[in-house]
Order: structure tokens, then C-alpha cells, then sequence
């Protein structure tokens, strides 16, 4: 099996529209973040240098608070909507799962290279829920680049570095769901 998998249509269509419709509903509570310098405070006012900031929810984390990140919360009511897709990954252990929203842009930005938690297990995954369909994409450092459309949930070790982009179509915005878990042993 190879450690990179991408599974289209992951989600039964109307479990992943009812994801969809809570994601961007009015009341969806959205913090901004930076996406790869984080943000300094000046005075008291949070600076987030040009278009490097993205909105993000916490859902769920298992170690609680992400360092430098205060507003975040280790567990939020969206996290019970997410147990059917839980059971569909065939999860074992929920280590994080984070939604991020970034705006369109002019042309296309990358955020860097990263592993989303140092700290986990060897067996640990990352697997990232695409909720719309537009012209970002996620790039792996072994060279595959997964194009966002919407439903498809693409799963590789947490181990390897990626980074996600923004988008420049008429889409208003790239959103995904990313997770970090364990799946359950196999028999």
C-alpha cells in the first residue's frame, strides 16, 4: 500500500454538504492566524505581515492549547458532527483536527513545509478533507500535489512535510478540514 493515498467522493454527498453548510454558517466561530510567521503584537494590535493569515478552528487537541495560540480551544461542539467521518477513517486515536479558510488571492501562495505535530507517534496520520473545489492544492516533499476538490480526502504519514496554498479562481476562499490521527490496528 502506498503511504500516500486519495480517496475522491470520501463522504456520503449529504453528511459532507450538512460539514459544508456548518462550516459556513454566520455562527461558525473563525479565529485569524498567521500561516507561517505567526503574528506579532505591536502595542496591542495583532500584525499579520501581508497576505499571511489564514481564519482556522480548532476543533479538537489532544495536548490542548497550540503554543502562541491562546484563543484556541482543545475540544468544540463541531467535533461531535465529525464521528461518522471518524468511522469511515477507521480512526483509532484523534490527536488534532483544525479547519483552516484561506481568502482567494491575486495568484497562488504557498505556505512552506511543514509536519503539523512533531511530537506523535511513528504511526500517526494526517489526512486533509477538501470542502471546496478550487485551483489550491496541497504539495507533499515527495513531490505529489493534490489539487482541492471538494470531498476529497487525501491521507499520508504525518511524518512527511507538506504545505497548502492559496487559491486565485472565482472560488472566494480554500477551505479544508485537516486531521491528525491513528487509525485502528488491523486484524
Amino acid at each position: 500500500m502506498s503511504d500516500i493515498v486519495v480517496q475522491d467522493n470520501f463522504l456520503d454527498e449529504e453528511y459532507f454538504k450538512e460539514l459544508q453548510f456548518g462550516i459556513t454558517s454566520p455562527q461558525f466561530p473563525w479565529y485569524m492566524s498567521g500561516i507561517i510567521s505567526g503574528y506579532s503584537n505591536v502595542e496591542g494590535n495583532v500584525f499579520f505581515p501581508s497576505d499571511d493569515y489564514q481564519m482556522v478552528h480548532t476543533v479538537y487537541n489532544k495536548d490542548g492549547d497550540v503554543e502562541g495560540s491562546e484563543y484556541l480551544f482543545q475540544f468544540t461542539d463541531f467535533y461531535n458532527q465529525l464521528r461518522l467521518m471518524f468511522s469511515a477513517m477507521d480512526m483509532y486515536s484523534c490527536q488534532r483536527v483544525k479547519v483552516n479558510l484561506l481568502k482567494r488571492q491575486n495568484k497562488i501562495i504557498e505556505g512552506g513545509m511543514h509536519i503539523d505535530m512533531y511530537d506523535s507517534p511513528f504511526n500517526s496520520l494526517t489526512s486533509v478533507l477538501y470542502m471546496n473545489t478550487n485551483n489550491g492544492y496541497t504539495r507533499l516533499e515527495t513531490g505529489e500535489k493534490i489539487e482541492s476538490v471538494a470531498n476529497r480526502l487525501v491521507t499520508f504519514p504525518t511524518r512527511i512535510k507538506h504545505t497548502g496554498s492559496t487559491n486565485n479562481c472565482d472560488a472566494l476562499y480554500r477551505c479544508i478540514l485537516n486531521i491528525n490521527w491513528i487509525k485502528k490496528e488491523q486484524d
